[in-house]
């Protein structure tokens, strides 16, 4: 009588696992067919799912993933910075002359000239 229906989810459907793996995905790489691949789905069939749910939260979230920034890979460069870089390569390439050992020596002073 006063029975409340869920509404009811396609096992080969898109499931609320396969949605979060999908947003996941295209926050990662802003590629619907990408974050398609990963949820196990099609880039079309994401699309007309978005386009049946548009004031869904999966659409909601779907255009706050594609509006923030890409974060760049993380990179430790702030470590190599007041000339610690500079002094690697200096390091680098002298052992690739062959001359590392003799660094500071009158030697190298010499071969330096």
């Amino acid at each position: 009588m006063g029975q409340i229906r869920a509404p009811r989810v396609r096992r080969d459907g898109w499931t609320p696992e396969r949605q979060l793996r999908f947003l996941d995905q295209l926050a990662r790489t802003r590629s619907a067919t990408m974050a398609a691949r990963a949820a196990g789905m099609s880039r079309e069939g994401a699309y007309r799912f978005l386009a049946r749910n548009p004031e869904s939260l999966f659409a909601a979230l779907w255009a706050r993933c594609l509006a923030m920034p890409i974060a760049p890979p993380e990179v430790h460069i702030d470590s190599l910075s007041d000339g610690r870089l500079a002094r690697l390569l200096g390091t680098h390439f002298r052992r690739e002359r062959g001359d590392f050992l003799n660094i500071g020596s009158a030697e190298a002073k010499v071969r330096a000239r």
